[in-house]
């Protein structure tokens, strides 16, 4: 931004950030700045890397209508059922929800844990 530094900030009410598959997730996305951002939006996705490279997927955007340049905003995400955290020999699978702005694509991530028992699957034994 022009006028100034974009201050973003995600707050979960779970703070241990741990989810069971189809769980609701549910916080405050807050942001001050300068200016108003022209656009702001919630993603939640999940990254696979390992040995092959990575893979990104977006599975959700909630979309934050006219933002104003400061503002604290309470949020409901329906998590998806799968897939599962996990961490194994040659691959990984972690989730992440961010809250990013436009222009400039200025970003704010808490990771999760998706998984049964509200745990990473361990795949390395």
């Amino acid at each position: 931004m022009t006028d100034g530094v974009l201050a973003l900030e995600l707050q979960l009410d779970d703070a241990q950030a741990s989810f069971e598959p189809g769980a609701r997730l549910t916080g405050v996305a807050s942001w001050q700045g300068g200016r108003p951002p022209t656009g702001m939006a919630l993603e939640l996705s999940w990254a696979a890397s390992g040995w092959g490279g990575r893979d990104l997927k977006i599975v959700d955007t909630v979309p934050l209508a006219s933002p104003l340049p400061a503002e604290r905003r309470p949020f409901i995400i329906a998590l998806p059922e799968g897939p599962f955290t996990f961490e194994g020999a040659l691959i990984a699978l972690a989730w992440k929800l961010e809250l990013v702005a436009l222009p400039g694509y200025e970003k704010a991530s808490v990771a999760l844990t998706i998984g049964p028992g509200r745990r990473a699957v361990d795949l390395r034994r």
